[in-house]
């Protein structure tokens, strides 16, 4: 970063006050789309709230005090929560005399939405239901990175004027709907007209690169 003073704004987010007056738009970058409901910013709140009501119903009918670990399957999401949360609570009610260990994939091959299911037996005075997702790596798409600038050029048009604007994308690996790895070697540069740089950032690795 060159020498100056940084001012927090909006349109773009970040002003660099300098020799130059540089504008900087900070945005994420998540492997799908958040407005469809199949994406995992979607679905992964829709999980939480799903396995915390079949808690709740199973403890509220009788329910032993047994934890569950539960994964989802990607393909079948979730569509009708209220129906699920009753699956999985009839579920729990017939699995809790079960032996602790996996449950095997015939016992709930009527819940498509869940991929595998984990029956702890002891019983505990706060028991916990969990989420255990499992994901494969990814490597950062270029087509979507494009995409990402494009659109950013579009909104860069109403920015404030700058003597030049830089566009930093963040890939948060703490979130699994951004986690992806960058491919530093062999990087084939993008084009852009309004950003004089794009920089990806991924975060704990802490990754940089200089995509322009």
């Amino acid at each position: 970063m060159p020498e100056g003073t940084i001012i927090f704004d909006d349109k773009p987010d970040v002003i660099l006050e300098g020799e130059r007056r540089i504008g900087i738009e900070i945005t994420n970058f998540f492997l799908e789309k958040g407005n469809l409901e199949e994406s995992e910013q979607k679905q992964s709140i829709v999980r939480r709230s799903v396995v915390s009501m079949a808690h709740q119903s199973y403890l509220d009918n009788g329910g032993k005090r047994i934890e569950l670990s539960l994964s989802f399957d990607k393909v079948d999401y979730i569509q009708n929560q209220k129906l699920l949360v009753e699956k999985i609570t009839t579920l729990a009610k017939n699995i809790d005399e079960f032996r602790a260990g996996l449950i095997q994939r015939d016992v709930f091959k009527n819940i498509p939405e869940l991929s595998s299911v984990y029956l702890n037996t002891g019983e505990y005075e706060d028991p916990k239901w969990r989420i255990v997702q499992c994901y494969s790596g990814q490597l950062m798409s270029m087509e979507k990175l494009r995409a990402i600038v494009s659109v950013k050029e579009e909104k860069s048009k109403h920015y404030k004027p700058c003597d030049a604007y830089w566009l930093v994308v963040i890939v948060d690996s703490s979130d699994r709907s951004q986690e992806q790895e960058i491919q530093i070697n062999d990087f084939e540069k993008i084009t852009s007209t309004a950003f004089e740089k794009v920089i990806i950032f991924r975060t704990h690795s802490n990754d940089v690169l200089e995509a322009k």
